[in-house]
């Protein structure tokens, strides 16, 4: 996404958090979680400084500047003998390098990784175990449950939370209001409201939804009352082709095809994202996680309402997402890295990028949370009942079987029945492994 002009909101925010350090910590002394930080400062480095590399695909309008502008900043301040290169790339193509890298003996000192990813890469040998180190117990005690089981695999742990969101439901309060409607709160409404406030001579579009991944259609599924596996993680057949799974599917794939959903969901050259088309009046409702506000903010957008995702057979039921830190097996510096690993769960680093929407994985922080960015509350509640995407070393391949196929669906290529079929087959595969 193109930055929107954010260096006065990162002066702002910049000013605002750094006050919030005040009542943290006098001299920004790291407190909550500082236990665990603390220990790190008796790890001795060398007099000569080091270069921890830190890859993430951090959002360039809300995250990087924080990141860059605050917490990085201040950690080198207190630590003058390390200095962190913030190395943000594509999300497309992360896990991949970073599996590249580590094969070839030069991986990061540290990753910002999609908690799906952390499966695969502990299976793949590629992390070091975080629960078999002396600091790992204190940050495990403060951790909220949820985003730390995502760091879980075969009876270990491999990374740390980092933070934690979900999506909820956004409405366009003029074309809502234009349309005499009201903010829908079940599913059924919801689609006949899509399909009202598609407007062609305007280039409206009644929903938005940005991909054929899980992240994205995940909600759309679940709510409706389908699903992609078993609980166990075993099976896809009989879940990701299930009837309920196929109706969820097929209203998607009509929707699109009635010009109802827009051009997000295929993508490509020329699609218009739900992030750059809602603000823009493209899309009338849209679903969008914690750093939506600031973004829209940043556009000059605040005609907007949301709420929670409108109840369905599957109840209101949006998706579980964040990223964990996974600290490379084979990097370098290990002593440094855990010294930045550990001021990044402090809550100093923590509020500081909830300012950013990224919304803390520790339960230390929730209330100051609260107050630094009220925007997040709506996406706490919605927390209550959203699901992990399947927590798997197979997730990778699972998501994009199902995506491919979808996509092959929307182009008209295959019918709903037999892609999810042939999707449920390829899945299957991944989460055994083969």
């Amino acid at each position: 996404m193109k930055a929107r002009n954010p260096s006065r909101w990162r002066t702002r925010t910049a000013v605002r958090l750094l006050v919030a350090v005040a009542t943290i910590g006098a001299g920004g002394t790291l407190v909550g979680l500082t236990g665990a930080a603390s220990s790190a400062s008796t790890v001795a480095h060398s007099t000569s400084v080091v270069t921890l590399q830190f890859w993430n695909a951090y959002n360039d309008v809300t995250e990087t500047p924080v990141m860059n502008g605050v917490v990085i900043p201040s950690f080198e301040s207190q630590n003058p003998g390390i200095k962190v290169v913030d190395d943000t790339l594509p999300y497309a193509g992360l896990l991949e390098k970073f599996i590249a890298s580590s094969a070839a003996g030069d991986p990061p000192d540290l990753m910002r990784s999609d908690i799906a990813w952390v499966p695969q890469l502990a299976s793949e040998g590629t992390l070091l175990e975080t629960s078999t180190q002396p600091w790992f117990k204190p940050i495990k005690a403060a951790a909220d449950p949820g985003p730390l089981s995502t760091n879980y695999w075969n009876g270990g742990y491999y990374g740390l939370p980092d933070d934690t969101n979900t999506q909820v439901f956004f409405w366009n309060r003029a074309d809502f209001a234009a349309a005499h409607l009201s903010p829908p709160t079940t599913w059924g409404q919801m689609i006949a409201d899509a399909k009202l406030l598609t407007i062609p001579s305007k280039q409206q579009h009644g929903l938005g939804v940005d991909s054929t991944d899980i992240w994205n259609v995940g909600p759309y599924v679940w709510t409706d009352g389908g699903n992609f596996t078993n609980k166990a993680l075993t099976q896809a057949t009989g879940y990701m082709n299930s009837p309920k799974t196929e109706a969820a599917v097929q209203t998607l794939v009509t929707l699109y095809k009635e010009g109802v959903i827009g051009s997000d969901f295929v993508g490509g050259s020329g699609s218009i994202s739900g992030e750059t088309g809602f603000p823009t009046g493209a899309y009338a409702m849209y679903f969008d996680g914690p750093w939506a506000p600031t973004s829209y903010k940043a556009a000059k957008f605040t005609g907007y309402g949301t709420s929670l995702i409108p109840r369905g057979a599957g109840g209101s039921t949006s998706v579980v997402g964040g990223e964990d830190l996974v600290i490379a097996k084979g990097g370098k510096h290990l002593a440094d890295t855990i010294k930045f690993v550990q001021f990044l769960q402090s809550p100093f680093a923590q509020l500081a990028m909830a300012g950013a929407g990224d919304m803390a994985a520790y339960k230390t922080d929730s209330a100051a949370e609260a107050i630094e960015n009220p925007a997040l509350k709506i996406f706490a509640l919605e927390l209550l009942t959203a699901r992990a995407r399947p927590v798997t070393q197979g997730y990778a391949q699972l998501d994009t079987d199902f995506s491919n196929q979808l996509a092959l669906m929307l182009a008209g290529k295959v019918g709903v029945d037999q892609g999810l079929n042939t999707a449920a087959q390829e899945a299957n595969k991944a989460l055994a492994g083969s």
